[in-house]
């Protein structure tokens, strides 16, 4: 999914599995078919298809075709993955997966409801769909970054409610889950914690000149933003972030329901 990757390709070839999507890791079994939706570069989704080995299969699903050209080129031969080319809201399988699930990519899809119909309507009766994602409304830098990046902050989630995108998605996930027909909704705390002096606190902080960059333009375009501001932003993050910043928490819900009828 293009627009839903706003990190570089280089962000998401780091995450893995067991790592970075924590809860789904603990629910994979040997022999499951599985639905990866938004696979980006398929990290995470050859993760998972290691995991439902022997026997399993996954199929990761993007609509950024360069994304998957990375993914299929790192993986391939890999045994149980594939990859395919398209959109959630158009993808068309009924009652083919044991578990679908996103990963952080949700929160970049307007028409939230349509992607979790879809989700749902792939998934096995007794299967099982889990998604993971952020609450940016509840982000939290300590010390709080520079007033030009507060300010980019501001209307970087004013911009994405424009569009229809859920800021507090990982709080409004599971009341999604049962209004599409989820049972036995379980939300785990799966929250990214970074102080300075841990491993990949430089990493986590630069998401952030990462958004600035990939969706700085477009909030230009929408006349959410202007260059100045952006550019103001992306300097003084970057020294608060070389020099002023200890922490900083990414608030994110791993969400699990299981379809009825198995």
């Amino acid at each position: 999914m293009s627009q839903q990757h706003q990190s570089s390709k280089d962000v998401l070839d780091r995450r893995t599995l067991a790592g970075d999507h924590r809860r789904l890791a603990e629910l994979l079994r040997p022999g499951q078919s599985v639905l990866d939706v938004g696979c980006g570069t398929g990290s995470i989704t050859a993760g998972i298809a290691q995991a439902v080995q022997p026997g399993g299969e996954v199929l990761g699903l993007d609509r950024d075709a360069d994304l998957l050209a990375r993914a299929a080129a790192r993986f391939a031969g890999r045994a149980g993955l594939s990859f395919a080319c398209g959109d959630v809201l158009a993808f068309d399988a009924e009652a083919r997966f044991d578990v679908v699930t996103a990963a952080r990519a949700l929160q970049w899809v307007p028409r939230l409801d349509e992607a979790l119909a879809r989700m749902v309507r792939a998934a096995r009766p007794g299967g099982l769909v889990v998604v993971l994602d952020y609450s940016h409304e509840r982000l939290r830098w300590d010390p709080e970054p520079p007033a030009s990046m507060r300010r980019f902050y501001a209307a970087f989630l004013a911009w994405r409610a424009g569009l229809g995108m859920d800021n507090a998605l990982a709080d409004n996930l599971a009341g999604r889950f049962a209004a599409h027909g989820l049972e036995a909704v379980r939300v785990t705390d799966q929250d990214e914690r970074f102080r300075r002096g841990d491993p990949g606190f430089g990493a986590a902080l630069d998401i952030w000149l990462h958004v600035i960059d990939g969706c700085g333009p477009a909030m230009i375009s929408a006349g959410a933003l202007t260059e100045r501001e952006q550019g103001e932003a992306r300097r003084d993050y970057a020294g608060f972030c070389r020099d002023a910043a200890e922490g900083l928490v990414m608030v994110l819900r791993a969400v699990e329901g299981t379809k009825p009828g198995g």
